[in-house]
């Protein structure tokens, strides 16, 4: 898509709160207008229009249509496209009409006129070239079999003077139509003889029929809610490529956050509409598409051929202008646009307020409430001041606004959206730094437009020195040089008060930022910092095998600021110091093969145990039934749970759902729309083979990614398409191609476990090559045969960790019921005990473990948490198994955190300890590179720059072991 920026003068429309004042002495002020839109009468693609009224007082009248529309800045002569304009008396009798202009009819005897009939054309057909001043396509018209665009500016004029007449609006249409409008409905009924619809509209005067758009068609609707205020989506997409439910997951999320920042504003609407129009590029191909905003609603007009990710960008781009309109001009606004003269207009001279500001707000809205990070933010500002230098940099903007359609001024119109957002910032950051952090840009909004509202105008001269007077003496001399006057703005001078820099067109952090400097940036990004320092700590960072002796870690709002030796640290004015004299710093562990054991315990106890035993990582691996990991995800990523850094599959997959290529195809559409972070295949036994690769193939097509179990049925190749293998037991399967559990006589006989040792490392290296993760999960097995030992589960049953079993899983796991003890103890497999059995597998998964580990092959540390594998400690026995397998501590610890970062694809903020970095960090009392236990002398855990000492972890654990006491 062509940048919007240099197509369209982003349309909003300024807003009249009440109708113009130019009233002819021998009228009536206030009447009754009733209009008829007839969509089911359309001859030659016009749409007949019917106007009653009575009691008009004067010899004659004149009714228009709006020679210009607020906010376009254009001359629309609406009146061009109204044909076989016709005025009758109550007896149907013809009254004489003169057109006076494009846009005005004068009709004479007016005092016997009753109704006034015509035929409207749309203006979405004209082409480029065809008249001058097309209308812009937002705030134009379309009749088309399919879709209406009724921007009713277009359709219903004003008889001159009865601009405040009360409009009674009846539209007929087929009842297959659908319709969306923020316009008062009073009543519908059916016409069953022509099959149609008819709803009768309602608006208090002409201001309230121009801003309530409706879209009537083949549409799609959708609503939802935020707070108190009513969101309406309405798509037409003539060839079916966007719908409306696709448009509200793209926006919801923007528009809560807009809420939300504007939480202390209060909101000036209870309901809000976007009409979106998608044209085909083909039949209609506008290029000054974009939006048009009103009070409650706003006009789009977008390409349908956009590619996703593009037109994405772009609605989150114009709904976070359009409804930041709801301050201004909406509930801020001069008399020019409250008494605003569609015919000959008058224009304020402060849009740099209207749309400078609402464009700033659309911008800082974001960095506020976490959308974007710093650096888009600071590269969003950055870009403003570039493109405005396109522009006359030294023209005044209130002579600019007040004479926008004319030239040199008309051109110099989208600076509106560059420097007049550059001006709300210069303003914000002042009142910022004035006030020490208690006013802002947005308090000030929020003032006037307590003084004013939208039914009271300020006067358009007056503006500055009120404002003057709200805020500073420096505010004043900045509006006499900047915003009245020609100077250009030094963008450096106030980037300053922020601790920033404008280098090369780039903004950046200035290294040694004053406390000033720095208190003024966190009120105006809304940083509450908080800084958190360690002192004297050895730190293993995980760059390298390395210990970094006696070090100052300094953590600001969660991020690693800086690793610095302590001696030549500087003091920091710290809201936390730890001492680490003596102890161990590395990163946050994973857990890569965690699943939430029972429902009936809430999923907070489960991640209290992961945090308390340093987890601050953890990818789910099955959604089972009552179970909503997606929700859970972002909650605990908006801090709505205290959690680690979550990552999820979907439902735990086999071939009972994978049984047909419909199946499939709507298996992976749902992974894609619900945004799991894999596709898991929880059991590949009985797959078939054209199954699978259905599988692969649709997951590729939308980018799901798959990983699970092995193909038992199949040659390794096959299993090594996925990105991760869980278990290093599926191995054994494999290799076998489904001939595990063949009968013979004696294990002996067996070639149920391959160790030829040429053979297991020639797999090793194509797995290698193959770019496959593997999560050994030893533990899980290794519990089993503690279920078969009497003394080991007799000791189980006492263990301290069983206190952080529910009553469902100690009953299932560690009594009789257990699945192992009931049906396997005691039997023989293949020939053998099946406690020998399980031992001859897990010394075969440790031996295939090193052997993965010596090519290299990446691993990741998952302890498959059922049972006994209680979430937390279990993984660091999964530690203490790989290295008895014959991992070093720095490959364990590496697994755990660079090699699981890297496969999560966050090793950019995660995963080692480094500048820039998140804070997810353990604090231990001992080396763990000496001996991998140590990882178990958790002294405290920073999640996500919120420090837990032991004493907290402890308090943790115990409020999980006290729940479940309860409950049992």
């Amino acid at each position: 898509m062509k940048h919007l920026f240099q197509i369209v003068l982003f349309i909003t429309i300024f807003k009249s709160f009440s109708a113009t004042k130019h009233l002819n002495q021998n009228l009536e002020s206030n009447l009754d207008i009733s209009c008829t839109i007839d969509l089911t009468q359309v001859v030659d693609d016009m749409v007949p229009v019917t106007i009653n009224v009575n009691d008009i007082k004067g010899n004659s009248i004149t009714y228009r249509f709006p020679k210009v529309v607020q906010g376009t800045y254009a001359i629309s002569d609406f009146g061009r496209f109204v044909h076989n304009f016709k005025a009758f008396d109550k007896k149907g009798k013809e009254l004489k009409v003169s057109q006076t202009d494009t846009n005005s009819w004068e009709i004479n005897k007016a005092k016997k006129l009753s109704k006034i009939t015509y035929f409207i054309q749309d203006t979405y057909d004209l082409k480029e070239g065809e008249i001058n001043n097309i209308p812009q396509f937002p705030a134009g018209t379309n009749i088309d079999p399919d879709n209406y665009i009724l921007n009713l500016h277009g359709f219903i004029g004003y008889f001159n003077g009865l601009e405040n007449s009360n409009y009674n609006i009846t539209i007929s249409a087929p009842e297959s139509y659908k319709y969306a409008t923020a316009l008062s409905l009073k009543s519908s009924s059916k016409n069953l003889e022509k099959q149609a619809i008819i709803n009768n509209f309602y608006a208090s005067r002409y201001f309230d029929v121009i801003d309530n758009p409706i879209i009537y068609g083949h549409i799609d609707i959708e609503t939802f809610n935020i707070d108190d205020i009513e969101i309406v989506i309405s798509t037409y997409s003539p060839n079916k490529i966007y719908t409306a439910k696709e448009i509200k997951g793209v926006v919801q999320n923007t528009m809560k956050s807009q809420v939300n920042y504007l939480k202390n504003y209060g909101t000036t609407t209870s309901r809000y509409d976007i009409q979106i129009y998608f044209f085909d590029g083909e039949k209609i191909n506008p290029k000054d598409y974009g939006a048009l905003e009103h009070h409650s609603s706003t006009v789009m007009v977008m390409p349908e051929n956009t590619p996703k990710k593009e037109l994405y960008a772009d609605l989150k781009y114009f709904i976070s202008h359009e409804f930041f309109h709801t301050i201004t001009p909406l509930s801020i606004h001069s008399e020019d646009i409250h008494d605003f003269d569609y015919h000959n207009p008058s224009f304020s001279k402060h849009l740099w307020l209207y749309e400078g500001v609402t464009e700033y707000f659309s911008k800082l809205f974001q960095i506020d409430q976490g959308l974007i990070t710093d650096q888009e933010f600071y590269n969003i500002i950055s870009n403003k001041i570039k493109r405005s230098k396109r522009y006359d940099d030294a023209m005044s903007s209130t002579v600019m606004s007040e004479n926008i359609l004319n030239e040199p001024y008309s051109k110099n119109y989208p600076n509106v959206y560059q420097k007049g957002a550059l001006i709300g910032m210069c303003l914000d950051i002042l009142i910022r730094k004035e006030s020490n952090g208690k006013k802002s840009l947005l308090t000030l909004m929020k003032t006037l437009s307590e003084i004013y509202g939208k039914n009271t105008p300020f006067k358009d001269d007056d503006l500055l020195e009120e404002i003057t007077k709200l805020t500073y003496p420096s505010v004043g001399t900045f509006f006499k040089n900047h915003v009245e006057g020609n100077a250009p703005i030094n963008y450096q001078t106030y980037l300053d008060m922020v601790g920033l820099n404008l280098v090369d067109g780039k903004l950046l952090v200035k290294g040694n930022s004053t406390d000033s400097q720095l208190k003024t940036k966190k009120h105006w990004l809304n940083k509450q910092t908080h800084m958190v320092i360690f002192e004297h700590v050895n730190v293993i960072p995980m760059t390298k095998h390395i210990v970094l002796r006696d070090q100052t870690v300094v953590i600001v709002d969660g991020k690693i600021i800086s690793i610095t030796s302590t001696k030549s640290s500087p003091k920091y004015d710290a809201d936390t110091v730890i001492d680490g004299t003596g102890k161990y710093l590395i990163p946050g562990l994973s857990e890569m093969h965690y699943h939430w054991r029972d429902n009936k315990s809430p999923i907070e106890n489960e991640f209290k145990l992961l945090i308390a035993n340093g987890i601050t990582t953890a990818r789910n691996m099955a959604e089972y039934d009552g179970q909503d990991h997606i929700a859970i995800r972002e909650k605990t990523k908006k801090g709505g749970i205290l959690g680690p850094n979550y990552f999820t599959t979907g439902p735990y997959l086999g071939y009972d759902q994978l049984k047909t290529f419909e199946d499939i195809e709507r298996i992976v559409k749902e992974h894609e729309e619900k945004k799991y972070d894999f596709l898991k295949i929880g059991d590949g036994v009985d797959i078939p083979k054209e199954n699978y690769l259905k599988l692969l193939d649709e997951a590729y097509k939308h980018n799901v990614i798959v990983i699970g179990h092995g193909q038992h049925n199949l040659p390794l190749e096959y299993s090594l398409r996925m990105k991760s293998i869980e278990h290093v037991e599926e191995f054994i399967y494999i290799f076998q191609e489904g001939n595990v559990y063949e009968k013979v006589d004696n294990f002996e006989d067996s070639k149920i476990l391959i160790n030829d040792i040429e053979y297991l490392n020639n797999a090793a290296k194509e797995i290698k090559e193959s770019g496959l993760y593997v999560a050994p999960t030893l533990v899980i097995f290794e519990m089993i045969l503690q279920y078969f030992d009497e003394a080991k589960f007799a000791e189980l049953q006492k263990h301290l960790e069983s206190n952080y079993l529910t009553r469902g899983e100690y009953e299932k796991y560690l009594t009789e019921k257990n699945h192992y003890r009931a049906e396997l103890l005691g039997k023989k497999i293949v020939g053998i005990d099946s406690d020998e059995f399980f031992e001859n597998f897990f010394v075969w998964m440790k031996k295939f473990t090193k052997i993965l580990n010596e090519h290299q092959v990446p691993l990741l540390t998952g302890s498959d948490t059922f049972g006994m594998v209680v979430p937390g400690f279990s993984i660091h026995k999964e530690f203490e198994f790989l290295q008895e397998s014959g991992l070093t501590p720095y490959e364990i610890l590496k697994a755990s955190t660079v090699n699981a970062s890297r496969y999560l694809g966050v090793i950019s903020m995660e995963g080692t300890i480094s500048e820039g970095k998140n804070a997810n960090l353990v604090l231990l009392n001992k080396n763990p590179l000496e001996n991998i236990k140590n990882t178990q002398t958790i002294e405290g855990v920073m999640l996500k720059g919120t420090w837990l000492d032991r004493v907290q972890l402890d308090e943790m654990l115990e409020e999980v072991a006290s729940y479940n006491a309860i409950k049992r």
